[in-house]
């Protein structure tokens, strides 16, 4: 049990380390009719008991944001160009309430800062050349870009999956000519192991007909992947049970629904 326990701890300790930082500040433009507002909280903001964890909720007329934000992070919101009343609450208690009359195409910066001393905080519009000198160190809300040397690449994913990954991509982006040399392969494969006859309708091959090709065996799945299916159809075409025109024809359906 205690091998346990220090395994999911140490799993624990991987998933966080592996988490990365906060994706960096990236300036952008309000939204046509709309006007940007940033809210953030510097880094190194103190909460008078030595930790980073207090968070504060923000609201938009009363209506709370998805997300809490941190220190050291930002949002920003594109808001309708009107009277606003956008508050920052910290630990349910304390609110900040500010009353702003946004303009369209303009760029506001509301900036959240703690007092050291009494644990009280501040929630105040400040100038652009003291926000971006201030917000260009925080990171996105809610967002983390892994490390480099963090990434585990040391996974191995089965054959199963990374064969399951090909046939689901294989078709839609193969040539004619790549899907006709893979359907050779294929083959070779198949004959090199177990012979598949595939199950033919009752319609007979016409030059004005394109035959009907029933799953393979016992095989009740409504979806085949669309490599089986050309298979089916080109064993079809080697057997002389359809000419190289109605395989092309085939060919041509399957790849196109």
């Amino acid at each position: 049990m205690k091998i346990i326990k220090t395994l999911l701890l140490i799993a624990t300790l991987l998933l966080f380390t592996a988490c990365g930082s906060k994706l960096p500040f990236k300036a952008q433009e309000p939204l046509e009719n709309a006007a940007l507002v940033y809210i953030y909280v510097p880094i190194h903001v103190s909460t008078g008991e030595g930790t980073n964890a207090t968070n504060y909720m923000i609201r938009i007329n009363n209506k709370q944001a998805d997300e809490r934000i941190e220190e050291g992070e930002y949002m920003a919101l594109n808001l309708k160009p009107e009277t606003m009343s956008i508050s920052a609450t910290k630990q349910e208690i304390q609110e900040h309430v500010l009353k702003m009359d946004l303009k369209a195409g303009q760029i506001y910066y509301l900036k959240i800062v703690d007092d050291m001393a009494g644990g009280a905080f501040e929630f105040h519009e400040v100038d652009s050349i003291t926000a971006l000198q201030e917000i260009e160190k925080t990171g996105l809300i809610g967002t983390n870009e892994e490390s480099p040397e963090n990434i585990i690449t040391e996974f191995v994913s089965s054959d199963s999956e990374a064969d399951s990954v090909i046939k689901a991509n294989e078709t839609a982006t193969m040539t004619e000519a790549q899907i006709d040399a893979m359907i050779e392969q294929k083959l070779a494969e198949k004959s090199s192991t177990t012979a598949v006859v595939p199950v033919v309708g009752d319609v007979e091959p016409s030059s004005n007909s394109v035959p009907v090709i029933a799953p393979i065996g016992n095989t009740t799945k409504a979806s085949v992947s669309q490599m089986d299916e050309i298979l089916k159809a080109y064993e079809m075409k080697e057997k002389g049970i359809l000419s190289d025109t109605e395989f092309k024809a085939i060919k041509a359906n399957i790849l196109n629904k």
